[in-house]
């Protein structure tokens, strides 16, 4: 019988242990993510910083040439157009 009763107190003092031990290490994690979200926003938002350079360094050079393709043929018709006003006026 105190054999029954001993190992029903090593299974209670064994599962009080893993509740503490589950507690203890769920309230750790729960300050390490509170602790760490400045940590993440941080590179998050390096990582923003160098997408929008890259996007600069690549789309604007590519933004510049497509300015100046459709600005050539622009300034042509604007002559052209200036040039006619000249002769009738």
């Amino acid at each position: 019988m105190f054999e029954l009763f001993g190992i029903l107190a090593l299974i209670a003092v064994g599962a009080v242990v893993f509740g503490v031990i589950a507690v203890v290490g769920g309230l750790l994690k729960l300050v390490l993510k509170i602790a760490l979200i400045p940590m993440v926003l941080l590179v998050k938002g390096i990582g923003l910083l160098i997408g929008a350079l890259v996007v600069l360094v690549v789309v604007g050079p590519l933004v510049f040439g497509i300015g100046l393709v459709v600005l050539i043929p622009l300034l042509i018709l604007g002559a052209m157009v200036w040039a006619g006003v000249a002769l009738v006026t």
